[in-house]
């Protein structure tokens, strides 16, 4: 069950308040990602009209609606437990004894409180897990109606990963003006959401230091995932981190309290990876597999992705109508129609 607690407190104005904006926009981003999923499959199936059946472009729309509502329902969980958590920490700033014997159990009303807290976080660190892995579902179900608008198909199943390749070689070049547009949204998301969920949370094939980061008071919550000291050669991991500093945000390059820290240099990075071509990309992204480091922060993560698949979408949508013949409509073996009359001609013998 998630943690319940009643605390007569009063948390920052400031905090509530983004919060709730947040979730508004969430609530706006979704609805007008689902209006413009519904949007492209109409004009579609009304440019090509096709005999009724179980084509799968229509399919692939649904399973994206549908996984685009998993994403609202865990980031409304997520807004409450954040919210909670800000209220346990006043609470326990009131009910914490100070100068506390050192060995000594705290009174039951303290323990309570931390208990409470330490369930919170851990509904936040799997929720955000959880978006992960429904996010990158949402993703690929809406890759694959890309690729079909694009009047190509995924050759490997992976179809977002099969996206941004058709996209950078410019293969589609219906989809040209999806790139133009969305280029980096697109490429972050492979990075910081594809690439974070296979290699750190899904298929974590070796050791990491699995943690969590958040401000007392804030509305923050991410991920974090560091390579434990030792399982590598820290040295020359850090070595090469540091060889790509050139490539940092200028705002890192000048700090000198983070230029020489590998650790922040190679999560800047990795933040601004879709500013960069191939070659360093796959640079970058090879450092942080083997570094590891923090995620966006929630908040960050969901505002890129809703916002990608609703302007996405929205970019589709004449895409779609001025090349309606060419979209792969990922057609039946037999219609709904062939379907029937099979089924009389089968069933016909028993009736009479």
């Amino acid at each position: 069950m998630r943690p319940t607690i009643v605390l007569k407190t009063h948390s920052p104005n400031l905090t509530m308040s983004t919060l709730d904006a947040f979730a508004a926009e969430i609530e706006q981003l979704v609805a007008r990602a689902d209006s413009a999923l519904r949007a492209l499959s109409r004009t579609v199936l009304e440019k090509r009209n096709p005999p009724s059946g179980a084509y799968g472009f229509f399919h692939h729309s649904g399973h994206s609606i549908a996984r685009l509502i998993d994403c609202k329902l865990i980031l409304q969980r997520m807004v409450n437990t954040r919210r909670l958590l800000t209220q346990l920490a006043y609470g326990r700033n009131r009910v914490m004894p100070r100068d506390w014997p050192a060995g000594t159990p705290f009174p039951e009303e303290v323990q309570a409180v931390l208990r409470r807290d330490r369930q919170g976080v851990e509904h936040m660190k799997l929720d955000l897990e959880s978006l992960y892995l429904f996010g990158g579902i949402l993703l690929d179900q809406w890759a694959f109606q890309v690729l079909a608008v694009g009047g190509t198909k995924s050759k490997t199943g992976n179809a977002f990963a099969d996206l941004v390749d058709v996209l950078e070689a410019g293969s589609a070049a219906a989809l040209s003006p999806l790139w133009a547009n969305h280029r980096d949204d697109i490429l972050w998301m492979h990075y910081q959401l594809r690439f974070y969920r296979n290699r750190f949370i899904v298929h974590a094939d070796r050791p990491w230091q699995r943690g969590t980061g958040h401000s007392v008071y804030g509305d923050d919550f991410n991920l974090h995932t560091p390579s434990p000291p030792g399982w590598l050669d820290d040295a020359a991991l850090d070595s090469d981190i540091l060889s790509l500093l050139p490539l940092a945000p200028e705002a890192l390059r000048r700090d000198p309290r983070r230029r020489t820290h590998p650790g922040a240099v190679i999560e800047a990075l990795f933040d601004d990876i879709a500013r960069h071509g191939p070659a360093d990309r796959k640079r970058i992204a090879d450092l942080f597999k083997r570094k590891g480091g923090s995620t966006p922060n929630f908040q960050v993560l969901a505002r890129r992705l809703l916002r990608l698949i609703a302007l996405g979408t929205e970019t589709l949508i004449p895409i779609a109508e001025a090349n309606a013949a060419s979209v792969i409509l990922g057609d039946p073996h037999s219609t709904s129609a062939e379907l029937s009359k099979r089924w009389r001609a089968e069933t016909s013998p028993l009736t009479e």
